[in-house]
């Protein structure tokens, strides 16, 4: 038999002991996590408005639409304001300053109009039966009001469609809260005309106004009389609300040996570029998620601006959502190890108990964990024990849509109709580890992304020109966010 074997075997090898065979790489390098880039369920969903200058403003107002709400007052009373112990503190000012749960309850509440109410829980009422607003926002009389208070002095008597003011002192409470948490429902009643002495109407009416038993009509649900005289208008002023631009950068550098050399996979400049432009694109998206409050640095000058994020993963009330948190909210929060249908529903209706029009439906940017969770909730009413149209009707609340038209990039959409209105989950892959709790409820509908004119994502090509035989490029962004009207969006949580 002739011998195959080449002895020493340097035939088939070079002197270094390395193979003579070509080398078979193949002509594609393989990343981890391609679908990542083409980017990332937020900023492709997101709409474009350019902004001429970094710091940004816009208005925003609401309808006097909704005729009640009950607001909530947790155990430590922090709602309830003491505003006898703030400057000016006046007509039966204790306890006069409300702040909200929600935004949205600004719907009822304008300068000039009465309400009915009443408590329950740890809350007490003094013998007043009514209020009147006389202030919401920032004009309210509390060292930094916010844009859910709303101040009130008290009435104790309204017949005939004729109201009386109860003037007390700056001690005395209108609303005053116990070591346990409760309630105050808030109903309209109609708008306070001219008072009896003040002679001006309740729009007109601030602090230590009238006087005590002063009397006023009111006007409004109850109807108006034949030839009656016409009414007194209610006001309120239109919140200005503001965001910034925040400057992303992204190098990278390449010798000149490197950059004219021919490589294995392509071009490595346009490995490089590529590679880069994914980093840049994924740390806007992270601070869109995870930035608390706006810094504008105003003092300094070259200022550091950060723009508002959603804020998850930080404390709460830090972000641009304060409406709907989770992260304090036990109203917005599911419990992982017992997954319930009815408890999740509530949460769902409690997203979307202040929509009266407009989207139903939101996009809920969570983790795998949630998707379990949620996934949990669909198993729920498909034994053998419940009957078949029970099995049915909870199917089909449960969704997954791969490739949709709604769906960002192709990803899978799982879709839950609640008894309101309906989330559509979209895994995000930022919200892993320390944000596996949490998932982001967004309206598309009123959020912008905001990029800087002439600032929007753009390459730099070969911007250090120091003589080095290298080129160095780079990657710019400079962006922010405006997200109104945050009470349409939530953040939610997994304990």
């Amino acid at each position: 038999m002739a011998n195959t074997t080449y002895g020493t075997g340097t035939a088939l090898q070079f002197s270094d002991a390395s193979q003579r065979q070509v080398l078979e790489l193949g002509s594609k390098i393989h990343y981890y996590n391609p679908s990542v880039t083409p980017l990332l369920t937020l900023m492709g969903r997101m709409s474009t408005s350019v902004t001429p200058v970094p710091i940004f403003e816009w208005m925003e107002d609401e309808y006097m639409i909704k005729k009640s709400i009950v607001t909530d007052v947790d155990s430590s009373g922090t709602e309830i304001l003491d505003t006898a112990s703030q400057a000016g503190g006046g007509n039966n000012s204790k306890g006069a300053i409300i702040t909200m749960t929600k935004q949205s309850s600004l719907e009822l509440f304008e300068k000039g109009a009465l309400y009915a109410i009443s408590v329950t829980g740890g809350v007490s009422l003094n013998s007043m039966t009514h209020v009147m607003c006389i202030a919401t926002g920032a004009e309210c009389n509390v060292a930094s009001a916010n844009d859910k208070n709303v101040q009130f002095i008290g009435f104790d008597a309204l017949s005939g469609g004729t109201a009386t003011h109860d003037r007390t002192n700056s001690s005395t409470a209108i609303f005053s809260q116990s070591s346990s948490a409760g309630t105050i429902t808030f109903t309209y009643v109609g708008n306070c005309g001219a008072f009896s002495t003040f002679n001006k109407p309740g729009s007109s009416v601030a602090e230590g106004d009238l006087a005590d038993n002063e009397t006023c009509s009111v006007l409004g649900l109850s109807g108006h009389a034949e030839g009656a005289a016409i009414g007194e208008q209610t006001s309120k002023k239109v919140r200005r609300l503001k965001g910034c631009t925040q400057i992303f950068r992204e190098p990278y550098s390449i010798t000149g040996t490197a950059n004219a050399a021919k490589h294995y996979g392509g071009s490595e400049l346009a490995r490089l570029q590529a590679r880069k432009l994914a980093k840049i694109k994924s740390d806007i998206e992270f601070a869109m998620l995870t930035n608390g409050n706006i810094s504008l640095d105003a003092t300094s000058e070259n200022p550091k601006r950060t723009m508002a994020g959603f804020g998850i993963g930080g404390s709460a009330g830090t972000g641009v959502i304060k409406s709907l948190d989770g992260r304090g909210d036990a109203n917005l929060q599911a419990d992982f190890d017992d997954a319930d249908m009815d408890q999740f529903d509530a949460v769902v209706e409690y997203i979307f108990s202040d929509t009266m029009e407009g989207s139903m439906e939101k996009t809920v940017l969570c983790s795998h964990k949630w998707l379990r969770f949620i996934t949990a909730l669909g198993r729920q009413g498909v034994g053998p024990t419940v009957h078949a149209a029970v099995a049915h009707s909870q199917a089909v609340r449960l969704n997954q849509d791969a490739g949709v038209a709604d769906a960002t990039t192709g990803l899978q959409v799982t879709s839950y109709q609640g008894p309101v209105g309906k989330l559509n989950f979209v895994p995000h892959p930022m919200l892993k580890g320390a944000y596996e709790d949490f998932a982001l409820a967004v309206d598309m509908a009123n959020v912008d992304l905001r990029p800087l004119a002439s600032r929007d994502m753009q390459l730099r090509p070969d911007v250090v020109n120091d003589g080095r035989d290298a080129r160095v490029d780079e990657w710019l962004m400079e962006v922010g966010m405006e997200v109104r009207n945050e009470q349409t969006h939530a953040i939610l949580k997994l304990t």
